[in-house]
């Protein structure tokens, strides 16, 4: 149970919600009002990333059963903060279980947790989610994990390779006179060879190409897509050409498929019951369609925004998305994002890593403490500072030389880790000199 549709917060007190957290200070109270399922003993998990101050402190857990005293710790993890991160301060959120359980009623009940003892000014955590896991469920809950983890295509090549780019081709994006000209257009003058050039300049052994993103546009004649986003297909498979492309040199091709936006999910508040079968219709079809259609010439899928889908839909069967992403290639890997919270589901193959700014390298191959510890270890960079494509002004400078970002990505490759790096790109296909330039010396260090 997760404080989501189930579980809805009521009120509190000293309690500032940013960018889907909520900073706690000093003596403040959270209440939910809670659809418990069934009776039974629960443990309790907390999803926070809780400061220096926060250690130690005592949280008090009131249900109509009893009250708890809790204790939490700092957290630890491999974000560093800083202005080149999306959140500025060094968050590591970590799932983390107190100590003890709880004896809950079957229906409709109060939660509340709250911080009596604190009188700081100091923030104690960012506090995301309780989770209350029912004793009774563990070892089905533990069955599912082990088939899930089992069930993992193996990422080898991935880390063979080292790194690779993504692009953010999108209907949005500008041509290099700040003109935009509509997706069909576009991926008909799309210069195929051109692109697969330029990339094997880079020495990248993948590429991520968008489909969904911004709008629900699919470049290639998806019926399935063609069916849920009437006029958003395209005559000309621009995918097929890609993958043919780039795999004549060696590179894979992978997709972005944006979740809530692609394959048909309301992106904030929660989806009716006719909106969650749709979605799960949905998801069924198109990863069907796109896994028959083009077997091994994806290698997988980075779905973004799965946090906000978990958030809404907690029991969407991650399972069959993972079997249905799988259709026509079983090795094909893939990642759910969760950004830089724990992860939605372990029906996955490696963590989505959307950082944008190098993190500590991981430890033969996973993150040493933090979101997602039981993953193998991929971050995705941004060449051009916050940015994730070409914008009307042109293309940013690289934040990064070719030697940091070499040292970087040959620091996680020698741990088990492989680095993503998007490039920002106009719409005819082509990128910024300078970042090329960068990648290029990546090459040289690399290859």
């Amino acid at each position: 149970m997760h404080n989501n549709r189930a579980s809805k917060p009521l009120g509190s007190s000293d309690l500032v919600i940013e960018r889907g957290n909520t900073k706690w200070t000093g003596d403040a109270t959270l209440v939910w009002e809670a659809d418990v399922p069934e009776k039974d003993e629960y443990e309790v998990y907390l999803i926070a990333s809780v400061d220096e101050a926060g250690g130690g402190t005592m949280l008090t857990l009131e249900t109509e059963t009893g009250t708890s005293e809790l204790a939490i710790s700092q957290t630890s993890g491999p974000f560093p903060g800083g202005e080149n991160f999306a959140v500025s301060e060094a968050l590591n959120f970590e799932r983390v279980k107190l100590p003890g359980t709880v004896s809950l009623n079957a229906g409709l009940q109060l939660i509340s947790v709250s911080t009596p003892r604190s009188d700081s000014d100091a923030v104690l955590l960012h506090f995301r989610s309780f989770e209350l896991l029912p004793v009774s469920k563990k070892e089905s809950i533990a069955q599912e994990e082990a088939r899930a983890q089992a069930a993992r295509a193996s990422v080898d090549w991935f880390v063979e390779t080292g790194y690779g780019l993504m692009f953010h081709w999108t209907s949005r994006t500008p041509q290099q006179d700040a003109t935009i000209k509509p997706f069909e257009e576009a991926v008909n003058e799309f210069d195929v060879d051109r692109f697969a050039a330029m990339v094997e300049e880079t020495g990248a052994g993948y590429v991520y190409f968008p489909i969904g993103h911004a709008e629900p546009y699919c470049p290639a004649p998806l019926e399935s897509w063609e069916r849920i986003h009437p006029g958003h297909t395209t005559r000309r498979d621009l995918l097929e050409e890609l993958a043919n492309a780039l795999n004549a040199k060696g590179i894979r091709l992978l997709c972005y498929v944006n979740g809530p936006l692609g394959l048909g999910y309301p992106r904030y508040g929660g989806a009716t019951p006719e909106q969650e079968r749709a979605f799960v219709e949905n998801f069924d079809a198109i990863l069907t369609e796109l896994g028959t259609r083009y077997k091994d010439k994806i290698a997988g899928y980075w779905f973004d925004t799965m946090i906000s889908i978990f958030k809404g839909f907690p029991e969407l069967p991650f399972e069959d998305l993972f079997n249905a992403a799988k259709v026509g290639n079983k090795d094909r890997i893939i990642c759910l994002n969760a950004w830089i919270w724990p992860d939605v589901s372990p029906w996955q193959d490696y963590w989505a890593g959307e950082v944008q700014h190098p993190l500590d390298p991981p430890v033969n191959g996973f993150m040493k403490n933090g979101p997602s510890p039981h993953l193998p270890y991929q971050v995705l960079l941004t060449m051009e500072k916050h940015a994730w494509g070409a914008k009307e002004t042109g293309i940013l400078d690289p934040k990064f030389t070719a030697e940091e970002l070499g040292a970087y990505i040959r620091d996680c490759m020698d741990n088990g880790g492989f680095v993503t790096v998007n490039l920002s790109v106009y719409q005819d296909g082509t990128v910024g000199e300078k970042a090329l330039e960068v990648m290029r010396g990546v090459k040289e260090r690399i290859r």
